[in-house]
């Protein structure tokens, strides 16, 4: 193996004649030069040096590699403000539908028609109405991450803390309940964030897909 190149390495010339042993006379014979030297302040690695040519060469592949990564965010981005969309108007109608159920289930136990049984109970029915809509978001979002349609769309809240769960599904259920605010703020915030997103900080995730064996 070749040893390292010195640094600072100290090297001088001495010259001392040597008899030429092709040459009878000693006189003729040239002086023989001897290189001696010492190490100084150690050793270090091989350098290596790109030659211009080759920068030249590879900057063009590299400019376009960054335009496109620039146009796959770009065209990510574009592409999460629609599934947010989708979650809030799919989650709005399973909600209707629910309350409206326990509506009905409500009007036939007390045998009197809706208007009625709002008319005269509407504050003991819209609390029943609220805990049981929450009831709806919260434990799914506390238990895994993800309310039921959430699950379906692949998405995923990106918080682990049970208590910040729980905050972000009474703001999302206020999100969806209010949904043609929270479309104006997926409009008009930078990164398309819903109503729940802006008042807790939390944001939701595409799920990452599970690794092929």
């Amino acid at each position: 193996m070749l040893p390292r190149p010195l640094l600072f390495q100290a090297s001088a010339l001495q010259s001392r004649p040597v008899p030429d042993p092709r040459k009878a006379d000693p006189r003729l014979a040239g002086p023989r030069k001897t290189a001696i030297s010492t190490p100084a302040l150690g050793r270090v690695d091989p350098v290596t040096v790109v030659e211009p040519e080759a920068v030249l060469a590879t900057a063009p592949v590299m400019a376009e590699s960054a335009h496109t990564e620039l146009e796959d965010e770009a065209a990510a981005e574009y592409e999460s403000f629609w599934p947010l969309v989708r979650l809030e108007v799919a989650e709005a109608g399973v909600l209707l539908g629910l309350n409206l159920m326990l509506a009905l289930v409500a009007s036939w136990l007390a045998a009197v028609s809706l208007t009625r049984l709002y008319g005269e109970l509407w504050h003991f029915l819209l609390p029943i109405h609220f805990a049981i809509s929450w009831a709806f978001e919260m434990v799914p979002i506390t238990l895994v991450g993800q309310s039921p349609i959430m699950g379906s769309m692949g998405l995923l809240l990106d918080s682990t803390q049970p208590e910040r769960r729980i905050a972000f599904s009474l703001f999302h259920l206020v999100s969806v309940a209010l949904f043609p605010i929270s479309f104006f703020c997926m409009v008009l915030t930078p990164y398309h964030r819903t109503l729940a997103e802006i008042l807790t900080g939390q944001e939701i995730l595409t799920r990452p897909l599970p690794r092929m064996r």
